[in-house]
């Protein structure tokens, strides 16, 4: 079985005891699923352990926060490529819909109801049993390169090469190819979050943030100038993706 790493992240020294306790009696209810967790109170020095120590499985934070908010902290997170799942804890239902924009996993009002978290940390753990991120191998001039597939932004046609355009901000390009775009690709495209744009470009729906008339937003920063044609379907598929659910698969 695969372990649960959980962060918990909180300003109030009230709030992050609630929820340190409500994980604490989870994980003490569930003692085989291997569950551990930290807590931070500042949402730098939780940045701090990710960068030092490797992402978390599941990050429970607190949106009103100083300096750093939290979400601030999830678009950090998947900026720098980590894709552990977020739930938000707030106090408001404004911050709805910019949670969505991070596509936090769920929304969780405070006070905190035990009942509640111990649903999500359960569905949770049951995804992570069931479903390990698939993965390409990418030949490059130098090496091999095993690329998991939340990690691609998009990839596109170079010449006769692919560049995979990843999410910690990085690009690996392949070797010359000998097969079409499409079937050096094949791998993505038999997977529900990628959507084919053209002829020479594949999206992963779950990087991407907005599409335009003319483009594709990709975390927040990364634009992609497309054919309007290309981006109404783009639009089309992408919605259909996240109103179906299929981003929590």
């Amino acid at each position: 079985m695969k372990a649960m790493r959980i962060a918990i992240c909180d300003d109030s020294e009230s709030c992050l005891a609630t929820a340190k306790e409500a994980v604490t009696e989870y994980a003490e209810k569930n003692s085989g699923k291997n569950i551990t967790f930290e807590v931070f109170s500042h949402g730098e020095d939780m940045l701090e352990a990710v960068h030092k120590s490797g992402g978390f499985d599941v990050y429970i934070l607190d949106i009103v926060m100083p300096h750093v908010n939290g979400i601030e902290l999830g678009m950090s997170l998947k900026s720098d490529g980590y894709d552990g799942k977020i739930v938000y804890l707030t106090s408001s239902e404004e911050f709805a819909i910019d949670s969505y924009r991070v596509k936090a996993r769920d929304y969780l009002m405070k006070p905190l109801k035990k009942a509640e978290l111990f649903s999500v940390l359960d569905e949770l753990y049951a995804e992570m049993q069931v479903k390990e991120d698939k993965s390409i191998i990418v030949k490059t001039k130098s090496n091999s390169v095993k690329l998991n597939y939340d990690s691609i932004i998009y990839a596109e046609l170079n010449r006769r090469a692919v560049s995979y355009h990843l999410a910690n901000g990085k690009t690996v390009e392949s070797v010359s190819m000998r097969v079409p775009f499409t079937e050096a690709v094949k791998p993505l495209t038999e997977d529900g979050r990628f959507v084919i744009c053209g002829q020479s470009m594949i999206s992963n729906m779950r990087h991407i943030t907005m599409v335009e008339s003319d483009a594709i937003v990709f975390d927040e920063t990364v634009r992609v100038p497309l054919g309007v044609k290309i981006c109404r379907e783009v639009r089309s598929v992408w919605t259909d993706f996240w109103f179906n659910g299929e981003a929590k698969k």
